[in-house]
């Protein structure tokens, strides 16, 4: 009897072995292409104010010469498997002042995974718009503040989905490879934003310039219903610039927030200030990671990319722990994995705390 209880044991928890071995935080196992879109643009909308004027040479890489016709630029870079798929689709937005490379390691660690990652630039609050004339702070304070920006960047994302659409039927490396059943998009700050608004929530009104009528309370819905789930990194609370408290209830896709203790909000709000938001969520397939010591910049990485994102000294601990409950949730969501959904709780996550983020805490409901 003694010799079968251990096999019977063996034999249970053989089917468990490769997720119980498995590290969602490193990379895959699935070799990864990049192909660049850089003069994509929305003629429907009018393009986004120039920053070529009093630019310094430095960031003028990479610009392209204004065409007041086309439209508003939305340059795109796609991560794919260079495997037969169809992959599902997972759409990146950068936070203010980023670019399309903010978050590179992080797009290639989900393709390499199995999903097709599009990471797009928001024109109107990327890298060129913020140091536009080297005032940093006060061009940020204007891009979080202006509503042109504020409206416009979730139909970025709509805008891509369309790309995207167009792209599976006719382009030469991508037709057939985009799961369009599947989308899921992820963000971070501003991009966290962006993903909570294509997701249901709705803006404020009360801090836009210019003003948008009636001038206070919710903004409009630009919910995007083809988005089956999202990544918020970072996502607001309460407050200026983005959400009043019943902005949050009308949430629809399935949402998971990820922030941390040293995670401060625009305008002076607490890094708690997130979290406490989490309970103005409406019921649904929503989680809340929350990590100790972790840093709002801990929350991208731009590592293999050209670019080198600010400097951050606990990035290198957060980004496993954040990149596992990333995989995991969108494995839940966008693959219909449920072992994943399982599998995303504090005691699964606890191989991949690193350094100086001691816990993690998560929240459901």
């Amino acid at each position: 009897m003694s010799r079968i209880a251990p096999l019977l044991a063996a034999l249970l928890l053989a089917p468990l072995a490769p997720l119980l071995s498995a590290d969602f935080s490193a990379r895959g196992p699935l070799p990864v292409e990049s192909l660049e879109f850089p003069n994509l643009a929305d003629p429907s909308r009018e393009p986004a104010p120039s920053t070529t004027r009093n630019r310094p040479r430095l960031f003028a890489a990479r610009t392209e010469k204004e065409d007041p016709t086309s439209g508003r630029k939305v340059p795109l870079k796609v991560h794919i498997p260079g495997t037969p798929g169809p992959f599902p689709v997972v759409i990146l937005s950068h936070g203010a002042g980023g670019d399309w490379d903010t978050h590179f390691a992080q797009a290639q660690h989900l393709a390499s995974h199995g999903y097709a990652v599009l990471c797009l630039e928001h024109t109107g609050s990327n890298r060129q718009r913020i140091t536009q004339g080297l005032q940093l702070m006060k061009n940020l304070e204007a891009m979080i503040h202006d509503s042109n920006e504020i409206f416009a960047r979730p139909k970025d994302i709509s805008f891509a989905i369309d790309c995207a659409t167009e792209w599976n039927r006719s382009h030469a490396k991508l037709r057939g490879k985009l799961d369009l059943q599947h989308i899921g998009v992820m963000g971070h700050s501003f991009g966290a934003f962006t993903t909570m608004v294509v997701c249901g929530m709705r803006p404020a009104l009360d801090w836009l310039t210019p003003v948008v009528e009636p001038g206070k309370g919710l903004g409009p819905d630009l919910r995007d219903p083809r988005v089956k789930c999202g990544v918020a990194l970072s996502p607001q609370g309460v407050g200026e610039p983005f959400f009043l408290r019943e902005s949050f209830a009308s949430l629809r896709a399935p949402l998971l927030g990820i922030s941390g203790s040293q995670d401060r909000q625009q305008n002076g709000l607490t890094a708690e200030n997130r979290r406490e938001a989490f309970a103005l969520w409406p019921q649904g397939a929503h989680k809340f990671l929350w990590l100790e010591n972790a840093r709002h910049l801990d929350f991208t990485d731009s590592t293999g990319s050209e670019r080198k994102a600010q400097p951050s000294p606990t990035r290198e601990d957060v980004q496993p722990i954040t990149r596992a409950a990333t995989l995991l949730f969108l494995n839940a969501h966008l693959k219909g994995d449920a072992q994943a959904a399982n599998n995303l709780t504090e005691s699964f996550l606890k191989s991949s705390l690193r350094g100086a983020v001691k816990t993690a805490e998560i929240t459901s409901k």
